[in-house]
């Protein structure tokens, strides 16, 4: 192929993986008028998962995909409340005018919302460049670095321009980008999680703080160092509660240390009523009543990922989760592997040369892997480190750091330096 052919072609471009940052990638990649295809494992068959964050820098990433908010069913995240655990230290309102310091406000949504307009914006004909096409029930076994190629369990084998790994912090691409499988330290941090219709609080005037008390956002009930059982320690535990859809769900997670063995039991698995009762037995009644309110609980043990010795290897990057896994301390874990979708869009515009991409890669990699490695650190710290608990909150100028990026400026400043070179 002659080089003037090889520059007005589109990228072919394979995504490992049909999550959120997934589909954000292809809809990034898709409107500079490239060619892409999404393998998942899944087959998508039952509505999974819950209340997620959207802070402003993610927000704008989510707009400049061309995102109806509309469609996200939004609630907005007006102040964090906190409050102690027995009732006795009553509330604490920190509100922040997150839109008129940021330009973009705060949102809530639904997590099986946004995967669905995400979804859209990825496939519906009616977008800029080609429509995505997505294969679900397709697993990847195996990439093939040096030919820029994957092998699905039916054996056959795909190549691409591309191949991205967006395929969570569980993935198959990862041990292919570095040469070697990279264990995934337990945390020692899980989560219990559920929702709960916010129609089902109406009988509770006592239950009238979380949806129905001004200024509406996230509530924080955290406790100090208790007596665990077996003569052992449960190290600050906090339930944060915040409305999705509409106000029409509530979201909440009790976020503690996990004094299981993490290795030996499942990732997320259901729990029952009583466990959670008796996990937070020592919480005021007010709290109770919501606790006694939760059905379909599950238990989420949450991982980071370690720093990685690199994304990227040939024309094979990594993403998302795949890349930079995080705790949901700082609300950001989304937000990160979002920022790395709307980075590899602009450093791969239309008509990029096939020629190109590696050099591409590696500025994507040096333009992500510092903040989001950064995001990742923060996100433990914060949470197991005590004197660094609420930092993100206390801190204007993390907040500024994080909330106040816009990455698709950032990276467009790096192509311009790039094709400055040429």
């Amino acid at each position: 192929m002659s080089a003037d052919a090889e520059d007005s072609r589109p990228l072919i471009i394979i995504v490992v993986g049909a999550g959120l940052v997934g589909f954000a990638a292809a809809v990034a990649l898709r409107r500079e008028g490239h060619c892409v295809t999404i393998y998942e494992t899944s087959s998508f068959k039952t509505e999974l998962g819950a209340g997620l964050a959207v802070p402003p820098n993610t927000l704008r990433c989510l707009l400049g995909l061309g995102c109806t908010v509309a469609n996200l069913s939004p609630v907005d995240n007006l102040c964090f409340t906190s409050m102690a655990y027995d009732g006795t230290a009553g509330m604490k309102s920190d509100s922040t005018d997150y839109e008129g310091h940021f330009g973009l406000p705060w949102i809530m949504v639904h997590r099986v919302d946004l995967h669905t307009e995400l979804r859209r914006l990825a496939l519906d004909s009616e977008g800029m460049g080609p429509p995505a096409r997505l294969h679900l029930s397709h697993r990847v076994v195996s990439c093939d670095v040096d030919a820029c190629a994957i092998t699905l369990a039916d054996g056959s084998v795909q190549g691409a321009d591309v191949i991205i790994g967006a395929d969570g912090i569980r993935s198959t691409i990862r041990a292919f980008v570095l040469g070697e499988d990279i264990p995934i330290p337990p945390s020692h941090t899980a989560g219990f999680r559920w929702l709960t219709h916010a129609s089902d609080l109406d009988p509770y005037p006592e239950l009238d703080w979380i949806v129905k008390t001004p200024p509406l956002g996230a509530r924080l009930i955290s406790a100090p160092i208790v007596p665990g059982k077996a003569g052992t320690k449960v190290d600050h535990r906090t339930i944060v509660i915040y409305a999705c859809r509409g106000g029409r769900l509530v979201n909440v997670l009790g976020i503690h240390e996990d004094l299981r063995d993490q290795d030996s039991v499942a990732w997320n698995a259901p729990v029952t009523q009583e466990a959670l009762l008796d996990f937070f037995a020592d919480y005021h009644p007010r709290f109770r009543r919501l606790l006694e309110l939760a059905k379909d609980v599950h238990i989420w043990q949450m991982r980071v990922v370690p720093p990685l010795q690199t994304w990227v290897n040939r024309r094979v990057c990594l993403m998302g989760d795949a890349a930079h896994a995080s705790l949901p301390t700082l609300g950001q874990g989304f937000g990160m592997g979002l920022e790395d979708a709307v980075a590899l869009g602009a450093l791969l515009p239309k008509a990029t040369p096939v020629s190109r991409v590696e050099s591409r890669l590696v500025a994507y990699e040096k333009l992500r892997k510092e903040r989001a490695e950064f995001v990742a650190k923060e996100s433990f710290e914060q949470q197991h480190v005590p004197a660094k608990r609420g930092l993100y909150l206390r801190s204007t100028e993390m907040r500024e750091q994080i909330m106040g990026y816009d990455v698709k400026e950032e990276a467009e400043r790096v192509l311009r330096h790039l094709m400055a070179q040429k």
